[in-house]
């Protein structure tokens, strides 16, 4: 009988013996390369704090809209917390003494785990990086769209206003191509601005302008109708933004949502570095066109 048993308890006391000493020897070493891992990840959060302030600048310069400002900053907080919270656990790892075969499947799987969040972060900041650096804002002279005193864009303008939206409609193709793998969301926001003109009561404008904010305002002043009336321009060119998208070609199969938003500012300058407007200056009256991609 002990001969029997003999060779089996041998072969399971040098697998056991194999199972206890390969861990020991490939422990440091998945923790030497569990710190590099870490510094690579160090690495990453240094770069969204860096796209962060990016976007802080686009935003202090009136060169990203509000919705798309915000989102993007939380998926940098929301990116900047799980790779914190990924080195602090694997910090962990490196530093603790014991090696036992349960550290070892431990700092397998975290090796695997952050291998993994290092090439997905890679490219959510190549993506980042990529939004951030392009022009986000199409200016449109409202001059150019608009006659004096109306809000309502005339059938022949509005046939030719495509080469307003080209650049940026070139912009979100290449980015949606360029990022296949990517579900994107896809934001159209259209800020009007108006002059401090004042707007002669009892004209047809006037007349028009206190009828849309009648149940916001009883007896709208001067500011309430030049703000209506950058509400209603932003309004028409969101419109035709996405009259252009919907008869010109998908922008692919990965962009999960379109939102379309349109905002008035009233007589707000619309560029912060400039410190000269006049009351009447057609350097007020344009409509500011955002767009900005963000992966969901």
């Amino acid at each position: 009988m002990l001969k029997k048993t003999g060779p089996y308890l041998l072969i399971s006391f040098l697998i056991l013996v194999q199972s206890a000493c390969v861990p020991k020897k490939a422990i440091p070493t998945a923790r030497q390369e569990l710190g590099t891992v870490n510094t690579s990840l160090k690495e990453q959060e240094a770069a969204l704090s860096r796209l962060d302030q990016a976007r802080k600048k686009k935003e202090q310069l009136n060169e990203i809209d509000d919705t798309a400002n915000t989102r993007i900053r939380k998926y940098i907080e929301k990116t900047s917390r799980e790779i914190d919270t990924l080195i602090n656990r694997n910090s962990i790892l490196i530093g603790e003494t014991s090696i036992e075969k349960a550290d070892w499947d431990r700092l397998r799987k975290a090796l695997s785990f952050s291998r993994n969040a290092v090439k997905t972060n890679n490219e959510k900041i190549e993506f980042l990086e990529d939004l951030i650096s392009r022009n986000l804002v199409v200016r449109i002279d409202q001059d150019v769209v608009f006659a004096p005193g109306k809000y309502v864009v005339q059938p022949e303008t509005a046939n030719a206003i495509g080469r307003l939206f080209e650049p940026a409609a070139k912009e979100i193709d290449a980015l949606v191509k360029k990022y296949p793998d990517f579900p994107l969301s896809l934001v159209i926001t259209a800020k009007g601005y108006s002059d401090a003109t004042t707007i002669a009561e009892g004209s047809s404008l006037y007349k028009e302008l206190k009828e849309r904010v009648k149940l916001q305002t009883a007896n709208p002043g001067n500011k309430e109708l030049n703000k209506e009336l950058s509400v209603a321009r932003a309004q028409a060119v969101i419109g035709l933004f996405k009259t252009y998208t919907v008869n010109r070609s998908s922008t692919g199969g990965n962009i999960r949502n379109i939102l379309y938003l349109h905002e008035g500012k009233g007589e707000a300058f619309p560029d912060p570095e400039i410190t000269d407007y006049k009351t009447n200056d057609p350097r007020r009256r344009i409509v500011l066109l955002f767009w900005s991609i963000f992966p969901d």
